[in-house]
């Protein structure tokens, strides 16, 4: 894949947050699923957590690049450490067919501070120095290495206490996903991705995250200049994979899609033949990402294009996932992008008229996105006009049955 020249700034509030991503409503819970869920709370010392990092509490070393936080956010953290300032507390969970092992459904970007404070360097490898610290104005651009030298500092900082409760006993996974979203309901939402990969974690997904982060067209298309730290370059890459697989059936459950993609991935990845199968289906989707660019440029790709309050047709500014999955879908077939790059104009029009003048259609891009009837509507839509004004022959991808 090339590298490319990126001269845009991220911006977030232009990315379609809306209920097109996974949400709890998908789950399906009652009331029996939490009857068995056990909830331990204990106190551990900073020095006990860290040193069961890697042990007991696995981080998922291979994903660690993806943290949130930026390096004055650890520094406060530590700081808020060392003053003994309570902090919100860990969430861990047993993991499946393991109950000495548990994953971090709350409090990972905590845990990454901590370890990356006492291991000494942060993720770009240069050393974790306290920076902007607000009370502890004596430790300001010192490293661990420097202030553990002093036992009494040394003392505070591992001995200090962690609110740390465990989940045991749940039966069904489903239960896990219901609490990470409702952690995760304030005013940042964190991707479930992030989760998922604890749940699945296999080489398809270590191979998709370093896919993902060599910056290239699926971050273009994002605007973003560095690999999404909310995993939404992850998502994006594996929904295509899974609409372009007719052995998955989409039907309606998002979650369950793209488990079921990974789980599937995961255990075939081991054949070379498949791993250079998921690369071309990946570089095919790149070709077409670069081949909208083109066509709809930068501003308008994979943007719903509709009537303002005053009548005025234009694109929207916001990314639309539904619209990314069928976009990249059919351009990343080779005699449809091959015909659309000789011309762009007859497919931006077709789609603008298909967004001005068939309801079903604009509906199917609208919020509510996921169900299967919205679903089948976009992809055969977009798809039957596709195959009209250029003679392909796109097959539609499975969904339902």
């Amino acid at each position: 894949m090339e590298d490319l020249e990126v001269d845009w700034n991220d911006r977030d509030s232009e990315f379609d947050d809306d209920d097109s991503e996974e949400s709890s409503l998908d789950l399906r819970l009652n009331e029996q699923q939490f009857s068995d869920l056990l909830v331990a709370p204990a106190d551990w010392t900073i020095e006990t957590l860290y040193s069961q990092i890697g042990k007991q509490i696995d981080l998922n070393p291979e994903f660690q690049r993806r943290n949130v936080w930026s390096a004055r956010a650890k520094s406060s953290f530590i700081e808020s450490l060392m003053l003994g300032i309570p902090i919100p507390q860990i969430l861990l969970s047993t993991k499946p067919q393991s109950k000495s092992t548990f994953i971090v459904l709350d409090g990972k970007q905590r845990l990454l501070a901590l370890k990356e404070f006492l291991d000494g360097s942060l993720p770009n490898g240069r050393k974790f120095r306290l920076k902007n610290l607000r009370v502890l104005k004596q430790f300001e651009n010192k490293s661990w290495d420097e202030i553990k030298q002093d036992a009494d500092s040394r003392a505070k900082l591992l001995n200090e206490t962690q609110r740390t409760t465990v989940l045991r006993g749940w039966s069904d996974e489903a239960v896990l996903y219901e609490i990470f979203f409702r952690l995760n309901s304030g005013s940042v939402k964190l991707s479930p991705m992030e989760l998922r990969m604890s749940l699945y974690p296999g080489d398809f997904l270590k191979f998709i995250m370093r896919w993902t982060e060599k910056i290239g067209p699926i971050h273009k298309v994002l605007r973003k200049t560095s690999p999404d730290p909310r995993m939404n370059d992850v998502e994006l890459a594996i929904r295509f994979l899974a609409f372009s697989d007719h052995d998955i059936p989409y039907r309606g459950d998002l979650k369950d899609f793209l488990d079921t993609a990974c789980q599937k991935y995961n255990l075939a990845f081991s054949d070379e033949r498949f791993y250079f199968e998921v690369e071309n289906h990946l570089q095919a989707m790149n070709r077409g990402i670069n081949s909208g660019l083109i066509i709809f440029n930068d501003r308008n790709f994979c943007r719903k294009y509709s009537r303002t309050r005053n009548g005025e047709a234009k694109y929207e500014s916001r990314f639309n996932r539904a619209i990314f999955d069928i976009m990249s879908y059919t351009l990343s077939d080779n005699s449809f992008r091959e015909w659309s790059d000789l011309h762009p104009d007859a497919v931006r029009s077709i789609f603008e008229r298909l967004c001005l003048e068939d309801t079903d259609f604009s509906r199917s891009i609208e919020t509510t996105t996921k169900s299967e009837s919205a679903t089948f509507c976009r992809f055969s839509t977009w798809i039957t006009a596709c195959n009209q004004i250029s003679g392909s022959n796109i097959e539609i991808p499975k969904i339902g049955g």
